[in-house]
């Protein structure tokens, strides 16, 4: 009786633990959403100079949060978003518009394959 305790709390600490990393993951794809597409209506309006600035306090938020995310999702979705972030201000520091808006849609696209890749459905477990 006594291991079927200790095998259910166990259990039940990972359920608890799934969900708070999908929680958090979703918190903070949620953020970088909403600054990426801060700095694509920013470039849209072609103000450039707050889409840097914007790109910059992207990047370290990015920072901070990646430490805390490597935990629990793949390091190659990472490096694609980290490829992705460092090209972003450099298209705006050249006034490369069209290539800087591409980046930023590549950045969201890869922002909700992590956020989707996370999600818990039948396609995830099996």
């Amino acid at each position: 009786m006594k291991k079927i305790i200790i095998s259910l709390g166990i259990f039940v600490i990972m359920i608890v633990g799934m969900i708070f990393s999908i929680l958090y993951l979703n918190k903070v794809c949620k953020d970088l959403e909403d600054i990426t597409s801060n700095i694509e209506s920013y470039i849209n309006e072609d103000n450039m100079k707050k889409a840097y600035d914007t790109s910059q306090s992207l990047t370290k938020k990015w920072k901070k949060y990646s430490e805390s995310i490597s935990i629990f999702v793949n390091h190659q979705e990472i490096d694609n978003i980290e490829t992705e972030l460092s090209k972003i201000p450099q298209y705006i520091k050249e006034d490369s518009k069209d290539e800087a808006l591409a980046s930023v849609r590549v950045l969201n696209f890869f922002l909700n394959h992590v956020k989707n890749m996370e999600k818990i459905t039948i396609q995830n477990i099996f």
